[in-house]
């Protein structure tokens, strides 16, 4: 049964073929618009997904965790049972703190349920006195961008003081909108009053604290009016600094002199109390915080920073250094260039094949069919409707896609030449060839597109993650059609016939090629198809049975289901958390005897690879008066001898025996959750 003839005056193929300016001015526009909308388009590390969790922070200074509980935790608990919407409710009581994470049910907007927690919390009228005013705020997802830290042979005072400096320096910079400052323990000025002066000058505690409330103040003293208008009357008189409050007067003599402050107390400025220990490298260390608002390129923060700290480190002090440790931009610029490079290798193969099995122009016509769909993509993804940014999730899409783009390319192009080769090199001929395949070729595509559909039509928190490679994959897939069907057709209509010159490498090559493939096609390929048809019940028998085979497998155990890879991590963390009557003199030995275990192992590693260890920096912070962290980043990975996670069993191995340890946690992989030891 012969095909109908098919009509190469008529459809889009034929007249984009036919009119190669147009064919040409569409390649143009996609190229250009995509590299231009490649420049300007956001670069960010994750797509901007919104977290559906509440947080409420109330402070009780001095009381036990039992009184935390009794008179605040359980009345919010109270005050939130009559809420809708809320999925789950988390509440932790400790020593001075109430903390409650809640989490809001899909199906409800999550500022609704906060104004409503806001209502019902503070309609309690029983919490204790002396208890702070709760905090309630949403949590979010904040764009990281770099971690900094400021570390050197500095007392922790200076360190404090100087990384304020630096941090406010940070913030004054242009397009700099989120930073944070991480110095440990807050500043404190503390007053302690001798009984025995007290006696002496006739005072009460009482007395001393209204004086200090009422001296250490700025206030409004009016306006006096003159003949250029008012003048504002101000009394600056709030003390900042220990030696300001010693100044404050109690008493006013009847000679004229006063009792001051620092007659009857003794003023301490200092820090909060607690253990100050946060160490880089082995040296005192602040931290600063530097990220993005969704708006902005993560990539032009960076760079930002990156010129800030060269200038910076010019004016510090000899044994005072500013390290950016963690920068987010290199998982970034990773998986950017890894896309690029293996378009590059796509490409060059996609080339060389065809090049040897088809002719030298329609291979290099199909091959461009990846810049075309790339860029194309590139191009709607920052618009409104889609608003998809590059990031490592959408990145994973390009490569996901990579391979699949230049499918019905081949096709269509495989097709024109067969026509060609058989009916002559003409237009109509090149039309026909087109026009045979482009249904199949098409629905091959669009049901691929089919499959990513519903990653677009994803909802909840997390869709943002599901609709960058929905939406990258789609738009890649739609261009690879618009550059098969109308571009691709009309730059093979002005193709030459076949040369058949033995002194061309290409053609001598594509010959023998050629007929072998011809050969293994009569001699193997088409025998087989004709006894698979004929023994159809056994060949469905044998692919059954491998479906068989592929189920047991993986309910045997021996195929492991992973929701997410096991990638090592650049900067495994070490979390430490204590029983709750520890002390912070026993946490920071716990945390010490891990950084010491930790430079311990890197010793053997350095050993058995000739010099050459795993811990490139580390950081070391006490968290609280129960908790610990240890962060480590390692060498680059070219250089690393052992593999991340063979380090991370040797720290497991020799993990030190902990004396009152609660919990310990070793995450060492990038996506997942991490060993954890708990007592």
């Amino acid at each position: 049964m012969q095909s109908p003839e098919l009509d190469t005056k008529k459809g889009i193929i034929a007249w984009f073929a036919r009119n190669s300016v147009a064919a040409n001015l569409l390649m143009v526009f996609i190229l250009i618009g995509g590299l231009l909308t490649s420049l300007t388009i956001n670069k960010q590390m994750f797509p901007q997904f919104e977290i559906n969790w509440i947080n409420i922070d109330t402070s009780y200074p001095g009381a036990a965790p039992q009184e935390v509980s009794e008179g605040i935790t359980i009345k919010i608990e109270e005050a939130l049972e009559s809420i809708q919407g809320l999925k789950r409710v988390i509440s932790f009581s400790n020593r001075g703190h109430s903390h409650f994470a809640i989490e809001v049910d899909d199906g409800y907007d999550s500022q609704d349920v906060m104004d409503e927690v806001k209502l019902q919390v503070d309609s309690v009228s029983s919490f204790p006195d002396g208890m702070e005013r709760p905090i309630i705020r949403r949590a979010k997802y904040r764009q990281e961008v770099m971690y900094i830290s400021l570390y050197g042979d500095l007392s922790n005072k200076q360190l404090k003081e100087l990384g304020r400096t630096i941090h406010d320096e940070i913030q004054n910079l242009p397009g700099i909108n989120i930073t944070e400052y991480y110095s440990g323990l807050d500043y404190e000025i503390s007053v302690e009053v001798s009984q025995d002066k007290l006696r002496e000058y006739g005072l009460t505690f009482q007395k001393v604290a209204n004086a200090i409330r009422g001296f250490s103040a700025n206030r409004s003293a009016g306006q006096i009016r003159t003949e250029s208008g008012y003048v504002s009357v101000r009394v600056e008189n709030q003390a900042y600094t220990g030696s300001e409050f010693e100044q404050l007067p109690l008493i006013n003599l009847a000679d004229g002199s006063q009792i001051l402050l620092g007659d009857v107390a003794t003023v301490k400025d200092g820090f909060v109390e607690g253990i100050q220990y946060s160490k880089f490298n082995n040296q005192n260390s602040v931290t600063l915080f530097v990220g993005a608002s969704p708006d902005q390129n993560i990539g032009d923060v960076a760079n930002t920073i990156n010129r800030y700290i060269e200038e910076k480190r010019k004016s510090l002090p000899h044994s005072v250094h500013l390290e950016p440790w963690v920068d987010l931009t290199y998982y970034l610029d990773g998986r950017l260039n890894m896309m690029l490079s293996n378009m590059l290798t796509g490409g060059i193969l996609v080339f060389l094949i065809l090049g040897l099995t088809l002719r030298l122009r329609l291979a290099f016509w199909v091959m461009m069919g990846l810049p075309i769909s790339f860029l194309g993509a590139l191009l709607f993804l920052p618009t409104s409707a889609i608003d998809v940014t590059i990031n490592v999730v959408s990145l994973f899409g390009f490569i996901l896609v990579l391979g699949v783009v230049v499918d019905d390319a081949i096709v269509i192009g495989e097709s024109i030449q067969s026509e060609t080769e058989q009916k002559g090199s003409t237009l109509d001929n090149v039309i026909r060839g087109a026009q045979r395949v482009a249904i199949p070729a098409t629905f091959g595509v669009l049901t691929t597109v089919a499959a990513f559909v519903p990653m677009i039509m994803d909802d909840g928190p997390s869709k943002a993650f599901s609709q960058a490679i929905g939406f990258v994959v789609i738009l890649c897939l739609l261009f690879s059609l618009v550059e098969s069907k109308l571009i691709l057709p009309a730059h093979l209509a002005n193709m030459k016939p076949k040369s058949n010159n033995k002194y061309n490498p290409f053609d001598y090559c594509r010959k023998y090629i050629d007929k072998g493939l011809k050969q293994f096609i009569e001699k193997y390929y088409l025998p087989f198809i004709k006894m698979a048809v004929v023994h159809r019940y056994s060949v469905v028998a044998v692919f059954v049975s491998i479906l068989l085979v592929s189920i047991g497998l993986f309910q045997g155990g021996i195929i492991r289901f992973l929701g997410t890879p096991e990638i090592p991590h650049d900067f495994p963390t070490i979390t430490l958390e204590m029983n709750a009557e520890t002390s912070e003199q026993d946490t920071l030995r716990a945390a010490k005897s891990i950084e010491s275990m930790l430079y311990r192992v890197d010793e053997q590693v350095k050993e058995e690879n000739n010099g050459q260890g795993m811990i490139g920096q580390m950081q070391v912070d006490l968290r609280g008066r129960t908790s610990a962290n240890i962060q480590v980043k390692l060498v680059d990975p070219e250089i690393r001898p052992i593999d991340p996670f063979k380090l991370s069993a040797q720290w497991r191995e020799q993990m030190p025996d902990i004396p009152g340890m609660k919990t310990l946690t070793v995450r060492d992989n990038l996506f997942g959750g991490g060993w954890m030891m708990a007592i």
